[in-house]
């Protein structure tokens, strides 16, 4: 298999090629993506505990608009909260958030949908649940009966997009 990037752990050095359907599994906090290229690599850019915050709630957020049967009011309180702490942290408290996630997991457990919310929200209090939320998202495509290939190549693009490469 041809890889595309290489993502590299700035913290202990971990280095880990992929394609651009693994992109959004693969990312980090505190790593670098770079592109392979002819000559070397070129720079894609830097991933921080903030931006993984912003990609997992763009991937839920597309998820429950473009994949759920119906979009649950706690589901949407998930994604208005998280984009809410993304302008300011200190905005919304740890116990909002805890609540919000509770009542959108009590109130739709099956919805991987919901579920990709109800992470991306819960990843401004744990920052290691960030991948679940891009999972729940694919999951949600199958559920859908949509490609989970297109699903991942999708985020990898909105990746890059957000670093402004194409």
């Amino acid at each position: 298999m041809k890889y595309e990037f290489r993502v590299i752990n700035l913290v202990n050095g971990v280095q880990e090629d992929c394609s651009l359907d693994d992109l959004s599994a693969i990312i980090g906090q505190n790593c670098e993506i770079l592109r392979f290229k002819e000559d070397g690599f070129e720079a894609i850019g830097f991933v921080s505990a903030q931006t993984l915050v912003f990609f997992a709630v763009e991937f839920a957020d597309y998820a429950l608009q473009n994949y759920a049967k119906k979009i649950l009011p706690d589901a949407q309180t998930c994604i208005d909260l998280t984009r809410k702490w993304l302008e300011d942290q200190s905005s919304v408290s740890e116990e909002q958030i805890r609540t919000a996630v509770n009542l959108a997991a009590d109130a739709d457990v099956a919805s991987a949908a919901t579920n990709a919310a109800i992470e991306a929200a819960y990843t401004t209090i744990d920052i290691g649940c960030a991948g679940n939320s891009a999972t729940n998202a694919v999951y949600a495509a199958i559920a859908a009966r949509k490609s989970k290939l297109d699903e991942r190549n999708r985020q990898g693009t909105f990746i890059l997009n957000f670093f402004g490469v194409e």
